[in-house]
C-alpha cells in the first residue's frame, strides 16, 4: 500500500516521547516545537534566537530558557554556545536528540 500525503503546507514531527513525557510542561513542549521550525531535517541543529523561539511559542525569553533547562534535563536537547570572530556570543546551537 502506498500513502500519499497531499498536505502542500510546512510540518513538524515532534516525539511521542515528547509529547507523553508528563514531567515535561506545556511551556516545554511548545518550546521544542519552535525549535522543530528551526531544526535542519539531516543535522537536528537549529539555532533560533530566545526571542525568535518565545514569539513562536507564546513565552516570555525567561520562560524559553527555563524550558531549554527542562528540555536538556530530559534529554531531549543538547545547547551549544556559539561565539561570532570577535568573541561575542551569538544564538546558540541547539540539537534535537532522538529519546
Amino acid at each position: 500500500m502506498k500513502v500519499i500525503d497531499y498536505r502542500t503546507s510546512k510540518f513538524v514531527m515532534v516525539p511521542r516521547s515528547l509529547v507523553e513525557d508528563a514531567s515535561l510542561i506545556m511551556r516545554d513542549k511548545a518550546v521544542y516545537t519552535a525549535l522543530c521550525l528551526y531544526a535542519n531535517n539531516d543535522t537536528k541543529q537549529a539555532y533560533p534566537s530566545a526571542d525568535t523561539v518565545a514569539g513562536i511559542s507564546g513565552c516570555s525569553r525567561n520562560s524559553v530558557f527555563r524550558a531549554l533547562a527542562a528540555l536538556e534535563n530530559a534529554g531531549y536537547v543538547r545547547r551549544e554556545s556559539r561565539k561570532n570572530g570577535h568573541g561575542r556570543q551569538t544564538t546558540n546551537i541547539y540539537y534535537l536528540l532522538d529519546k
